[in-house]
C-alpha cells in the first residue's frame, strides 16, 4: 500500500511540473555560444623572416629580414618596422636574351632592400587538433601599410644608378603558436612599387619565426560569470 501511495505522489508531481518544462523546450530555443579567450596574447613580437618574389622579370628575388610588431589588444596590432634585404639570382630569361639572341634590355631594375610599416587587424582565432594528439592555436590576420623600396638600375653599358621609390604593401597571414613564446607566420603580400618610369606590382610569399614577450604582465579580461562562480565556490 505504501508503495502505491509513493508512486501516486511521484506521478502527480511529474504531471504538474514536468509538462510545462516540455512545453518551454518546444517554444524556446536555448542560445548557445562558444567564445574562447586567446591564451597567446603577448604585447611584443620580434620576427625573423624570409620570402620569395616569383614574378620579377629578370631576377629570382629572396627577401630576408627582421620585423617588430606591437599588439595593442586581441584585435589590433601595429607592425612598427619590417626591413628586408634582397638576395637576387638571374633568371633564365636574362641569360637567354644575352647568350642565345644577343639581345638585352637597355637596363635591369634590381630590387636591393625594402622597408615597410603595417596596420594589422586580427579577426580570426582558432585551434587545430594535430593527429588527435595535441592542439595548435592559430590566428588569421590582415595587414596594409606604406614603405620604401630601393632599386639599383644596371644599364647595358655597365653603369649602375640607385633609386628609392614609394611602396604600398598589403596582404594576409596565418600565425601558428608552437609555444607560449614562439610562433610561425605564413604570409602572402601584394607589393606596389611606384617607380619613376612605371608602377611595378609584385607578389610576395613569405615565412617567418616570431618571438613574443611582455615587458610587464598583461591584464587578462575575466568573464563576470566565471568570477562569480569562483567566489561562490571559495565561500563554500
Amino acid at each position: 500500500m505504501k508503495q502505491i501511495v509513493v508512486a501516486g505522489i511521484v506521478f502527480f508531481i511529474t504531471s504538474i511540473f514536468g509538462q510545462p518544462g516540455l512545453c518551454a523546450e518546444n517554444h524556446e530555443k536555448e542560445k548557445v555560444s562558444a567564445v574562447q579567450n586567446r591564451i597567446f596574447n603577448s604585447s611584443h613580437e620580434l620576427d625573423l623572416n624570409i620570402g620569395y618574389i616569383p614574378d620579377d622579370d629578370f631576377f629570382n628575388v629572396y627577401p630576408i629580414g627582421v620585423g617588430y610588431t606591437f599588439h595593442f589588444n586581441e584585435d589590433i596590432a601595429w607592425e612598427v618596422a619590417r626591413a628586408q634585404y634582397m638576395i637576387n639570382t638571374d633568371k633564365d630569361l636574362k641569360n637567354t636574351l644575352r647568350n642565345d639572341f644577343d639581345v638585352q634590355p637597355e637596363q635591369f631594375p634590381e630590387q636591393k632592400f625594402m622597408f615597410h610599416t603595417h596596420f594589422v587587424y586580427k579577426p580570426l582565432y582558432g585551434k587545430h587538433a594535430v593527429l588527435n594528439r595535441g592542439i595548435v592555436n592559430n590566428e588569421i590576420y590582415l595587414f596594409a601599410g606604406p614603405g620604401m623600396v630601393n632599386y639599383e638600375w644596371e644599364y647595358s653599358t655597365g653603369e649602375t644608378v640607385s633609386e628609392n621609390v614609394f611602396s604600398i604593401s598589403f596582404g594576409a597571414g596565418l600565425k601558428y603558436f608552437i609555444s607560449e613564446r614562439w610562433c610561425l607566420n605564413f604570409e602572402v603580400r601584394d607589393l606596389m612599387n611606384f617607380r619613376e618610369d612605371n608602377t611595378e606590382n609584385n607578389i610576395y610569399l613569405g615565412i617567418g619565426v616570431g618571438f613574443r614577450f611582455d615587458l610587464s604582465p598583461r591584464k587578462v579580461k575575466e568573464d563576470p560569470t566565471l568570477k562569480k562562480l569562483k567566489s561562490i565556490l571559495n565561500d563554500g
